[in-house]
């Protein structure tokens, strides 16, 4: 905590003290009684101004408030998206897997979730976000826009969905677009951990080639964990050579990979076009509602299904 925070506090407690202390409420006069208000409200004034200032330089990620981080890496990944990195103090802890953050527009007050890619920045003293500009999108716009050290106002984690090592045997997932992202960070934590010993498969669908996110990483993951993680990549548009999947995600794809349903959990992830094609979509308060689609075909539940944000 800094010096003027300290201050600023001590400053405000022993003002305070001092004011009532030695006003008796019954002899005040009007001319006294407002000159301890008004001491009081300066050094409140003096202890919310120190506060403000030790917030502004505290960099550590919290669920509490919108905290300001600085841009120090950005690169754009392919036509329409890019990967920013912002500045963080290491902190205690772990990330937890499966949460987001949210990131507000400040010029028209709108927020959005975004979850890290990395792991767990609480280590790392970083957030990794991939963010896809939508020309419709006043978040992913101000955010593709920024430049370098500019200050990006970040409030989380925000857990979506707690998930513990070797729940399950199998965890299966599938993803669309930037559907990728929560399903990446939760790839990373399971394979990285030596006490999680879960096997995976993702099945990941697109409209065109360019359009695979993370896909470097993703091929690097399968082939230095091959005996535990399959990748399968599904095109709409696919170019002459290609050999993955074509068109959208079908059954018979789904049932190549869905092993024991009692061993397993299915997390989905992406477009409300997709969802509802594969799992059904959420319900209109935002719960998971029914598992419908492919997957409710199959027999799966709410019990071994999770429809991420």
């Amino acid at each position: 905590m800094n010096r003027s925070w300290r201050l600023g506090a001590r400053l405000w407690q022993c003002q305070a003290k001092r004011g009532y202390a030695q006003v008796p409420v019954q002899r005040a006069s009007k001319k006294k009684l407002v000159t301890v208000t008004a001491a009081g409200l300066l050094s409140s004034l003096v202890g919310w101004q120190a506060l403000e200032s030790y917030w502004a330089n505290d960099s550590r990620l919290t669920p509490d408030r919108y905290v300001p981080l600085s841009l120090i890496e950005k690169q754009q990944v392919n036509h329409n998206t890019f990967r920013l990195r912002l500045a963080t103090q290491p902190q205690e802890g772990t990330f937890p897997a499966l949460s987001c953050l949210y990131i507000k527009d400040d010029a028209i007050q709108v927020m959005r979730a975004y979850t890290p890619i990395n792991p767990d920045p609480f280590k790392d003293g970083y957030v990794d976000l991939l963010i896809k500009r939508y020309d419709n999108g006043s978040v992913s716009r101000t955010l593709t826009d920024f430049e370098l050290h500019n200050k990006i106002h970040v409030r989380g984690p925000m857990i979506e969905y707690e998930y513990k090592e070797n729940m399950k045997e199998e965890i299966g997932m599938i993803a669309g677009g930037t559907g990728i992202t929560p399903i990446f960070q939760l790839i990373r934590r399971i394979l990285e951990n030596p006490n999680d010993n879960t096997r995976l498969w993702l099945i990941y669908g697109n409209k065109r080639e360019q359009d695979i996110l993370l896909r470097k990483e993703l091929d690097m993951l399968q082939e230095k964990f091959k005996d535990r993680f399959r990748v399968h990549y599904v095109l709409e548009e696919p170019p002459t050579g290609w050999r993955g999947g074509y068109g959208i995600v079908s059954e018979s794809t789904i049932r190549r990979f869905l092993g024991d349903k009692e061993k397993s959990f299915v997390f989905v992830c992406g477009p409300d076009k997709m969802l509802a094609h594969i799992c059904g979509r959420r319900a209109r308060d935002f719960s998971q509602g029914r598992v419908t689609g492919i997957l409710g075909s199959l027999g799966l539940t709410s019990a071994e299904v999770f429809k991420l944000e």
